[in-house]
């Protein structure tokens, strides 16, 4: 297996802040070494939480983005630009039953359906990965989620079989009612101009799964009516992405959102033949961060910088084209090609 080149591992803090391009970083071993990281003599391991067996391993992950870069077959997938222009909530909204978010003259706005909360986290994403692609791949606004759970949850990249109020099966039929039951408002307006779309982002559910019994096959097909509005803005801008790097991403909300805006970001920079762009933490932090009124906090800032770049970097070992800098204060997206071939992806009106 073709291996990266990597940081001294006698590198100095002084040295690191030195580094000022991401181009230059080559931190595959470096993570999984901090994954394999043994314990000290002195002290027995600490016994794994519930939490830490749960969640993805940081070096399967790792091995299994290496994999994706090395392999020139992508499973072919899409995103509504607006979505990958403005995110949805990354942690938990609580009460709250409305949700803004704006990046320049684009602003998405989504309100609580019936007696539902607003959907937050990683599943939404994927759910949302997955209704663009085959309202694409159907071009029809409805979608057939299959027969069982388990088939459902494949699709999605999810395997574990767990229950209880914590598990994968709890935790996706709960983002399902809080996403397909919630109303969508896209918004466009600069000096002059403003354009508005809204709909629920599905207007009929036809939900059979035994969430008890999820290998267990119902006798009618779970289906959903995308609506109108939310559908035509999938078709009109879809953004096309590699569903492989897409489930190795998936336990990171905000890997997942860096990935479909660079895929969206880079394309747009490279098939228009621009110059790189730059954009303050802050201003990455506002689109991004899960409390953009901390945005003039320097902590708050320097902490999502540091999660930032590590998530970056683990793109960077599945998209090796992937090419950003980091100048002071900033990152700097370069042209460069995506990390799937939007000609693969047939006729489409990819934004510029």
């Amino acid at each position: 297996m073709k291996l990266f080149r990597i940081f001294s591992r006698n590198m100095t803090k002084a040295d690191k802040e030195e580094i000022n391009t991401l181009s230059h970083w080559e931190p595959l071993h470096h993570l999984r070494s901090m994954a394999n990281k043994p314990t000290s003599d002195q002290s027995p391991p600490a016994r794994p939480t519930k939490q830490a067996v749960y969640h993805y391993r940081q070096s399967r992950q790792l091995d299994s983005l290496v994999c994706i870069g090395e392999d020139p077959n992508p499973d072919m997938g899409f995103m509504a630009r607006m979505l990958t222009l403005c995110s949805l909530p990354r942690t938990d909204p609580g009460t709250r039953l409305q949700y803004k978010r704006q990046n320049g003259p684009y602003k998405l706005v989504m309100i609580a359906g019936g007696d539902n909360k607003l959907p937050f986290g990683n599943l939404p994403r994927l759910l949302l990965a997955w209704v663009s692609t085959e309202a694409i791949r159907t071009q029809s606004r409805e979608l057939v989620l299959g027969s069982s759970l388990s088939s459902f949850m494949h699709q999605l990249g999810m395997y574990s079989d767990s229950g209880g109020n914590r598990g994968d099966r709890t935790r996706l039929r709960n983002q399902i009612d809080r996403l397909f039951n919630a109303h969508v408002q896209l918004i466009y307006e600069t000096p002059g101009h403003k354009a508005t779309a809204s709909s629920a982002v599905a207007d009929h559910t036809e939900l059979w799964w035994d969430y008890k019994k999820p290998e267990q096959h119902t006798l009618w097909q779970s289906k959903i009516r995308l609506g109108e509005a939310f559908y035509n803005e999938i078709l009109s801008h879809p953004i096309p992405l590699d569903m492989r790097i897409l489930k190795a991403m998936k336990r990171s909300s905000l890997g997942l959102d860096l990935y479909m805006w660079l895929s969206y970001k880079t394309y747009s920079l490279y098939a228009n033949t621009k110059k790189p762009e730059r954009l303050t933490w802050q201003r990455l932090y506002r689109q991004f961060g899960s409390n953009p009124d901390m945005a003039d906090d320097h902590r708050t800032i320097m902490d999502f910088r540091k999660d930032a770049l590590r998530e970056i970097s683990k793109l960077k070992a599945c998209w090796p084209h992937l090419n950003v800098n980091t100048p002071k204060g900033c990152l700097e997206i370069r042209p460069c090609k995506p990390s799937i071939d939007p000609v693969t992806s047939g006729s489409l009106r990819l934004p510029v």
